[in-house]
């Protein structure tokens, strides 16, 4: 029942598409945000295995943070041998007096990238189970607002969903362990300047300080309102992305494709501009460590060159000396890179933390109470609002078990409305909607949702085979079951059509289903479930007359025993019901 709640909004059935791919019992369990019964499921066999559980995120970034430190390390160690090296053989010594030198630049030009290699296989294997387990938390935070509180076709939280949390993850490896890393790199710089020569101790500890701080600030506080400009407008890119690829067909047969490109181009270009705006920053920031790392060099040459003069340095130190400054400018480049990617980061906690702040609009009773058996729904004088705007005034309605009621009315009226309360997808403002003699706000959602089943206007096609996706509604059903209802539901036809029948793929990347099969494959999955009570919105939309028709027949001349509630704005079934609801007008009629 938890995957019929997401399947509803369509942008939470591409994230069921990944939850459909585990086992049963784990999908349905991680998408009502618990753990599931008994044993947790192990990594396949080629992956790795699983972290600790409860292991701080700090310690684990600890070990990542050490060897990049010792990466970059070498980097500034390798610069500064090979300056002495230099040096040294250019006054023609014996070779062994050089061998220490040669053996060094080797260690340290082969421990660099063989510790950077270490630090990514390590720091990203950390931050890709803290991605599966965040994502899994957003997850859990947004299913309870679907679809009541976050409504239809939001691209925004799909972006937040996916961007927000690769972003928000990017703190941990790329502003807080290059921090951390450039201060280690600082304090070992500056030791072994205080060992060669503690005259240098000033211009290392300044270069260190002037050209990581620089940096980082001047990049953070130029970059910060581009990268919220750029955060807020991604999400409004792939909430029009997202809108026009759902109604790519009624843009298509109205000739409004064109416009509606040309605005998705527009918040694009706008993306543009603010990325643009954030890597001029950046670009300034890495010119400050540059400009100051350069003037760290000319310093450390103007302070130590009285000491070569009168001997008490050596000339291959000097150069060891003087490049270390220089050395140091492509770990205070990390850090400036860190301060422009904080503020996108910062950006993208704020928004995902938006969300989590979103109270849903339903909520599990603290205790609920058993649902008495009695199939009889109905809604007393209820008032029903979304945001600010009513859309039901006084409205009761009982539906006895067998009833077969229609709904109709004009756009807004509240017809999808009326359908949110029967599934409690929305509480009424002011009346009661109850199931039995029990008020839906005292029983567990998954009762209600047991009870009372929805068909609506745009059902979504999983990634999976036809049986899967028509199994969805009874997991145990038999493949001639399944057969049944699709064939109930007016598929005989195309289903004998496919090649592997009901082990043909459907969804993306595999066979095209029309609007008409997506609405049909809905009410197989009704048939299927065989609930007490079903709402069926606009199942006639994209079907055509005769089609329509027969569809009716067999939905509202099907088992009696069932309370169907038709809401359409065609005519057909109009003429198999026994009462025919005009929220327009306000009154119903037999």
């Amino acid at each position: 029942h938890g995957v019929v709640l997401v399947a509803h909004d369509p942008v939470m059935v591409q994230l069921a598409d990944q939850v459909l791919a585990l086992p049963a019992p784990v999908a349905r369990a991680r998408v009502r945000g618990r753990s599931p019964a008994g044993p947790r499921p192990t990594a396949p066999p080629d992956g790795p295995p699983p972290a600790p559980p409860g292991t701080p995120t700090r310690i684990r970034f600890w070990d990542s943070t050490l060897l990049a430190a010792l990466a970059s390390a070498s980097g500034v160690a390798l610069t500064a041998t090979a300056g002495w090296l230099i040096v040294q053989a250019s006054t023609r010594p014996a070779i062994l007096t050089l061998l220490v030198a040669i053996v060094s630049v080797r260690t340290f030009g082969l421990a660099r990238p063989a510790l950077r290699y270490v630090e990514r296989l390590r720091s990203h294997d950390v931050v890709l189970r803290m991605l599966a387990e965040r994502r899994v938390e957003v997850y859990d935070a947004v299913v309870p607002l679907t679809p009541g509180a976050l409504g239809r076709r939001r691209g925004d939280v799909l972006a937040a969903i996916v961007d927000d949390v690769d972003s928000v993850l990017d703190r941990e490896l790329r502003v807080r362990m290059p921090v951390r890393g450039a201060v280690v790199v600082a304090v070992l710089a500056v030791a072994v300047g205080a060992i060669v020569e503690p005259w240098s101790v000033p211009v290392l500890a300044g270069t260190c300080l002037l050209a990581g701080g620089s940096g980082y600030l001047l990049a953070r506080v130029g970059a910060t309102r581009a990268e919220r400009r750029a955060v807020a407008t991604r999400a409004r890119l792939s909430d029009a992305v997202v809108e026009v690829t759902q109604t790519a067909s009624e843009l298509t047969m109205w000739q409004a494709e064109g416009r509606a490109l040309a605005a998705v181009g527009a918040i694009s270009d706008e993306l543009g501009r603010a990325a643009v705006a954030a890597a001029t920053w950046l670009a300034w920031a890495r010119a400050v460590v540059l400009s100051v790392s350069g003037a760290g060099v000319a310093a450390m040459a103007w302070l130590l060159a009285p000491l070569v003069a009168d001997g008490s340095l050596s000339g291959p130190m000097l150069a060891l000396l003087v490049l270390m400054p220089l050395a140091l400018a492509e770990v205070a480049t990390s850090v400036a890179d860190a301060g422009a990617l904080s503020a996108r980061t910062e950006a993208a906690e704020a928004r995902l933390a938006r969300i989590a702040a979103t109270p849903p609009a339903v909520a599990e009773p603290e205790h609920p109470v058993p649902a008495d058996g009695d199939d009889e729904v109905g809604l007393d004088r209820v008032w029903a609002a979304w945001e600010d705007r009513v859309v039901l005034e006084d409205l009761t309605l009982d539906l006895r078990p067998g009833d077969r009621v229609a709904v109709v009315g004009p756009t807004g009226s509240g017809k999808s409305t009326l359908a949110s309360l029967l599934l409690r997808f929305v509480d009424p403002v002011r009346g009661s909607v109850h199931l039995g003699k029990r008020p839906l706000r005292d029983l567990a959602l998954d009762d209600v949702r047991r009870t009372v089943g929805l068909v609506d206007d745009d059902p979504h096609v999983f990634a999976t085979t036809l049986a899967e996706n028509v199994r969805l509604a009874r997991p145990g059903a038999t493949d001639a079951e399944v057969e049944d209802a699709l064939r109930r539901a007016r598929l005989g036809d195309w289903l004998d059509s496919l090649p592997a029948g009901l082990d043909s793929w459907l969804g993306d990347g595999h066979a095209g289903v029309s609007g008409g099969e997506r609405a049909r494959i809905a009410i197989a999955r009704s048939l299927l479930a065989d609930q007490p009570v079903l709402v069926l919105d606009e199942p006639a939309a994209h079907l055509d007359g005769a089609t329509a028709e027969a569809l009716a027949a067999e939905v509202l001349g099907g088992h009696e025993g069932r309370t169907v509630l038709w809401i359409t704005h065609a005519d057909a079934g109009l003429d198999r019901v026994e009462r025919v609801l005009d929220l327009g007008a306000g009154r119903t009629r037999a």
